[in-house]
């Protein structure tokens, strides 16, 4: 399965668990910043209704968001970072995405593969109950991104 499918199927899965968010108003918030230095959407976006899953049989977790009404070019369609060896002691590797646009009339996609070495430039912090996730990098075509996840909820499986 290629990262971009993985991410997108987890994305998918997280928009099930959207209707238990809106229920559980007492749950702390998730965040996910994206970041993109250069090219025709740089700027900074926050986007809401960041879902965060842990997938222990696969030793990943992930932070996204999807929004299926982004209905300008400029927004915000779907934003993801993942790690594929989370519970793994490690440099990690894993995958990020940013899509730009409605999803099904041509998006502007920038996509990062993170393969495994020693300088990884994904990163893991752990303090009690909240997960960070971190990328800094660019595309193969050259524009910068930034992914910043903090996970306060999480759903396990």
């Amino acid at each position: 399965m290629t990262a971009s499918r993985l991410i997108r199927n987890i994305l998918a899965a997280s928009t099930l668990t959207l209707a238990a968010l809106a229920i559980a108003d007492a749950a702390p918030a998730n965040t996910l910043e994206i970041v993109v230095g250069n090219g025709p959407h740089a700027g900074t976006y926050k986007p809401v209704d960041v879902i965060c899953l842990h997938v222990k049989a696969q030793k990943q977790f992930s932070a996204s968001f999807r929004d299926f009404n982004a209905p300008k070019p400029n927004a915000v369609g779907e934003g993801g970072i993942s790690v594929s060896n989370f519970d793994d002691a490690g440099a990690k590797w894993g995958s990020v995405i940013v899509s730009f646009g409605d999803r099904d009339k041509n998006p502007t996609v920038y996509e990062v593969s993170i393969p495994r070495t020693e300088k990884s430039p994904l990163t893991v912090t752990r303090s009690g109950k909240e997960t960070g996730l971190a990328f800094q990098g660019q595309t193969k075509d050259g524009i910068q991104l930034r992914v910043a996840a903090t996970c306060l909820d999480t759903d396990e499986f």
